[in-house]
């Protein structure tokens, strides 16, 4: 029997750090929310939705009982600590750099895979494929590659309770150490030589502040909802457009209406984001399906190394 939500679950839980005009903001909002609607003691009841808050939009989750403690229990219960128990993990299986035994190894994994390992097998899609060059990425991925893996481990392993409730419920003080433990998500870290008195490169400073490591955790659970498909050379994810440094970019919605996680995943794959301007007509259509807003920010690089830009509000 479907339970039926309380006046307190309708109202829901405001999670106020996490700003959704911000990438990373708006992926941890995503993973969060993947992450307790399985667990949750009524699966598939959770809903998310966009409240407007101080000047920006953050998400609120709706259908359970859920205080900021609880929320915290349940994130601590469920979010592993270990990398290789973690389906990310078949990244490891896909490191080589030679094309002939990447395509081996994926398809290997994929041999794997069975009705039982849907989850796995999203994981899969979302990080690789074997028919485009073992250079390809998740267009997500913004850490360079000999570094993503480390840091992945590192974020996975280092990321506490404190963590997570900083980035959840509070103001984004960007406190914690960027070295090893970033996935290079927030615009802010676009830190380039004629903006900081160190040189970019081995600069002390991101050894003690930056980041936002409980961000980082939860938008790493936001991933496997960004399936990547071959187009060309490139593998090409949900919610991006164009395929070179200088035209590439990633609109993301916002919607006001409680959705659950089946509806939430088509909104993001909505054609109408993806117009280089949305019109009238595309935004009146958006607004029908609960979508207020939509951003969209630039995949550039500066040297070698991919950044998110400063999101633009274009619906």
């Amino acid at each position: 029997m479907t339970k039926q939500a309380t006046p307190d679950e309708q109202e829901g839980t405001l999670l106020t750090g996490l700003d959704g005009t911000n990438p990373l903001g708006f992926l941890a909002a995503i993973g969060l929310f993947r992450a307790i609607d399985d667990v949750a003691h009524y699966p598939g009841q959770a809903r998310l939705q966009w409240s407007p808050c101080n000047g920006t939009w953050v998400p609120r989750i709706t259908g359970l009982r859920l205080d900021p403690a609880s929320l915290l229990d349940l994130l601590e219960a469920t979010l592993v600590k270990k990398i290789d128990q973690h389906p990310i993990y078949v990244l490891d299986k896909l490191g080589s750099d030679d094309p002939i035994q990447r395509t081996s190894l994926f398809r290997q994994s994929a041999r794997e895979l069975d009705v039982d390992h849907r989850i796995r097998a999203d994981w899969l899609t979302a990080l690789a494929s074997d028919v485009v060059p073992a250079a390809a990425i998740n267009q997500l991925q913004t850490t360079r590659r000999d570094y993503y893996f480390g840091n992945l481990t590192s974020v996975i392993a280092c990321t506490t309770r404190e963590h997570l409730d900083r980035a959840i419920f509070h103001a984004w003080d960007y406190a914690d150490p960027l070295d090893n433990q970033s996935l290079h998500l927030d615009p802010s870290e676009d830190r380039r030589h004629a903006h900081q008195w160190n040189k970019p490169a081995g600069d002390p400073d991101r050894k003690n502040s930056g980041g936002m490591l409980g961000a980082n955790r939860l938008a790493i659970e936001a991933l496997v909802w960004f399936s990547s498909l071959p187009e060309g050379d490139i593998l090409h994810t949900v919610g991006f457009t164009g395929r070179r440094s200088r035209n590439t970019r990633w609109t993301w919605p916002i919607w006001n209406i409680p959705l659950g996680a089946s509806t939430i995943r088509s909104t993001l794959t909505l054609a109408e984001l993806q117009a280089k301007d949305v019109s009238p007509n595309a935004a009146n259509q958006l607004r029908c399906r609960g979508v207020v807003a939509a951003f969209r920010t630039a995949r550039i690089l500066v040297g070698k190394t991919p950044n998110f830009t400063p999101a633009q509000r274009v619906a």
